[in-house]
Formats: C-alpha cells, sequence, structure tokens
C-alpha cells in the first residue's frame, strides 16, 4: 500500500481529494515528421519577465523586538507584506551574446540591500545585470548574479513552500557579483567556475575575490534530477551592512555547498548540505557553522499540492544566528549594523508543513511551521523561551 505523504493535513484543513483513475490510454497515433529546429531569437528580441509575491505570518511568541523568532526576513504581526515584486528582460544580441537584467523591490529587495556590502538602503535592488555568451557547450556570465547556492531561490514564486528557511536566511548569500563559467562535457555532467567580489556584494570594489568550482550530474540529461556539489575560498568583509568597511576584506571563507532536487511521478525532494569557516578577529575563535535541509513536495493533481521542509543549522561560534534580531540578549538592537554579539554553540531546527492551490502560474500557500533554537530568547513580556510555532499564508504569481 502506497502512503502519500501529507494526506493527514489536508484532510484536517478540510480539503477533500479523491483519487482519479487516469483514462485508457488512446490507440497509437503515427509518428509525426521531425519537427525543425526553432531559429533563434533575432538580435534586438527583448523578453520581459516579472513575478509578484505577498505573505502574511503570525507566532505564538513575539519576540523583544516585535520580530519573528528565527524569520529575520518577514515582516511578521499578521500582516499582509509585499514580500517581492520581480521585474526584468533577456535581450537577445548577436554572435551568441545576450543581456539579463533583474529588479527586484519589496521586503526582500530591503533584506538584500541591507545584506550587501557595503551596505544600500531602500526597497529596490538590482540582484541581477549580466553579459551572457551561450555557445554549444560553454555559457559565460559577467556582471551581478544571483547565489548558485542552496535549494531556495530569492523568486518565491519558484519555490515550494510559504515562508523563507533558516539555511536560506543565515547560511548561505543571496546575490554576487563576478563571472562565471559553465561547461557540459556531456547531457550528464557539467562543471561551473566562479570568481566574485564576495558573498553578498552586488558592488565590485576590487578588493579581494572569492573562487568557487561546482560539479553537477543530470540523471539521464534530466534538468529536474540533479546533484550539485560546489566549493567556495575567498577574503570576506569583518562585518556586514553598515559597519562594513569598503575594501576591508581579509577574513578568509572556505565552503562546501551541496544542493540537489529529485522529481519521480507526483514527488519533488530537494536537497541541501552547507559546511564553512571563516577566519575571525585575532583573539577570537574561527567560526564554523554547518547545516542540511530537504524540502518534500506531493503533487495530488494540476491544482493542490503538500509539501514537508525539515532543516537544522549548527553554528559553533554563534556569527549566523546571532545576527538574527529576534534572538533578542544575542544581538545588538539596532538592526541596521547587524554586529553580533558571538554565543557559542547555537543550534536552530525548522520544520514546515503545508498545503499549495494552483491556478496555473498564479498560486496560494498555506503552512504551519515550528522553530526551535538550543538558548532562549526573550519575549515582549521579558520572559524567555526557545520554541515558536507559526503560520504562514503567502500568494504570488509570475508571467
Amino acid at each position: 500500500m502506497r502512503i502519500r505523504p501529507c494526506l493527514v493535513l489536508a484532510t484536517s484543513l478540510g480539503l477533500t481529494l479523491a483519487a482519479q483513475t487516469p483514462p485508457p490510454a488512446a490507440p497509437a497515433a503515427p509518428a509525426p515528421a521531425a519537427a525543425a529546429t526553432p531559429a533563434p531569437p533575432a538580435p534586438g528580441t527583448v523578453k520581459w519577465r516579472g513575478a509578484f509575491w505577498a505573505s502574511a505570518a503570525a507566532s505564538d511568541e513575539q519576540t523583544a523586538d516585535n520580530s519573528l523568532f528565527l524569520r529575520s526576513m518577514d515582516a511578521g504581526n499578521g500582516q499582509l507584506t509585499v514580500d517581492g515584486l520581480q521585474f526584468g528582460a533577456d535581450v537577445t544580441l548577436t554572435d551568441g551574446f545576450s543581456l539579463k537584467f533583474t529588479l527586484l523591490g519589496g521586503q526582500d529587495g530591503k533584506v538584500l540591500n541591507a545584506a550587501t556590502t557595503p551596505a544600500e538602503t531602500g526597497s529596490l535592488a538590482w540582484p541581477e545585470a549580466q553579459l551572457i555568451w551561450t555557445g554549444a557547450a560553454d555559457t559565460f556570465k559577467i556582471g551581478r548574479m544571483y547565489t548558485p547556492m542552496g535549494m531556495e531561490v530569492m523568486d518565491s514564486t519558484q519555490d515550494i513552500t510559504a515562508s523563507r528557511g533558516i539555511l536560506f536566511t543565515y547560511a548561505i548569500p543571496f546575490a554576487q557579483v563576478g563571472v562565471n563559467w559553465h561547461h557540459a562535457f556531456t547531457p550528464s555532467w557539467s562543471t561551473d567556475v566562479w570568481v566574485y567580489n564576495g558573498e553578498d556584494k552586488v558592488q565590485d570594489n576590487n578588493q579581494g575575490k572569492t573562487a568557487g568550482l561546482g560539479l553537477t550530474y543530470n540523471y539521464g540529461g534530466a534538468a529536474d534530477k540533479f546533484v550539485t556539489l560546489m566549493v567556495f575560498s575567498g577574503p570576506e568583509q569583518t562585518t556586514v551592512g553598515t559597519g562594513a568597511v569598503p575594501g576591508g576584506e581579509g577574513y578568509k571563507r572556505n565552503r562546501v555547498s551541496l544542493a540537489g532536487q529529485w522529481v519521480w511521478g507526483n514527488s519533488t525532494l530537494q536537497f541541501e548540505g552547507e559546511s564553512a569557516t571563516e577566519t575571525m578577529p585575532a583573539g577570537s575563535p574561527k567560526a564554523q557553522w554547518s547545516g542540511g535541509g530537504l524540502i518534500y513536495k506531493y503533487q495530488f493533481d494540476d491544482f493542490w499540492a503538500c509539501f514537508l521542509r525539515a532543516e537544522t543549522l549548527k553554528d559553533d561560534t554563534g556569527a549566523r544566528l546571532s545576527g538574527d534580531p529576534s534572538t533578542g540578549s544575542l544581538v545588538m538592537a539596532d538592526m541596521k549594523l547587524k554586529t553580533p554579539v558571538l554565543s557559542p554553540d547555537l543550534t536552530a531546527v525548522s520544520v514546515a508543513l503545508g498545503v499549495e492551490r494552483k491556478w496555473k502560474s498564479t498560486f496560494t500557500r498555506l503552512e504551519v511551521r515550528q522553530d526551535s533554537l538550543n538558548t532562549a530568547v526573550l519575549d515582549q513580556a521579558g520572559k524567555t523561551f526557545k520554541s515558536a510555532v507559526s503560520a504562514t499564508w503567502s500568494i504570488g504569481t509570475s508571467f
């Protein structure tokens, strides 16, 4: 007997989903003539794209600084917030060259600007501005680009869950500026080389470069079944946000990142593993953090799906998790400075369960989530707690 995960949740939300027997197969039709290879877009062709996503979240524990526990990217307080408004263009040039531009606004644009080194203000960010050359087996990109790490992306319409995970929020960067070379040896095996100006920097100050190497395996050449292993090494800023000193790189960061996806039948499994170390100021221990997570989605039909996400992040010195403004006593009150008071041996765990309803490229998601930390934080009444349950409702569309 095959058990469908998440069915209990779907039932509890009052969803009645009847299993449907597929219709009998129609007689085989004569094979059509081979279609001609479509001609490439003419030079000067512009393809526009866009996306919009918003969410509302509430928790049973409100922290001392009125933020959601371990969810520093979310506005919280039960109000519907425009998380992202993305608009972009792909411009075909000539001889394999093209341009790609993406403008990101809303809460996520504000977060990206705050994380940028040196920090930028406002709710509009330019995470992508690239010159691209595409050949038979090679692709070169130069300019601003989203990070290749992780199982979640900044465009929430392309994600599975309703909320941002702890690995996406604390363990990996959002964007970078530099060069990427992708080479496909076969339909199944490919490599990537990156040279960029540090994590979450969207301005190149030429003070230090991070180098990365990636190896990807696509099962049978399928785009939806892959595993990618990446390693990165390079100097980083002494701090982030407005507290960063331009050109102040020097704290060496080494990172190993694993990400992948496997799709079979109605199921989708995404997984991620992160491990990093960073040299800290003299007299301070080397920062180390590591974590892993998975996201499982079951598609009942063209409209309904359910999903599960489970993650954990261990932060030996508190260099990452102490940057969460919701951890009250562990971090400076000024969120813009993002200057952590280091607290050792922090471990965060998060589990989320939810359902999704789609109408073609439009969706709504409802999710229940529990977050826990192995150290106590303060609530608004001055009491301490270590875990919180939150609910998230999100909507979005893309074109």
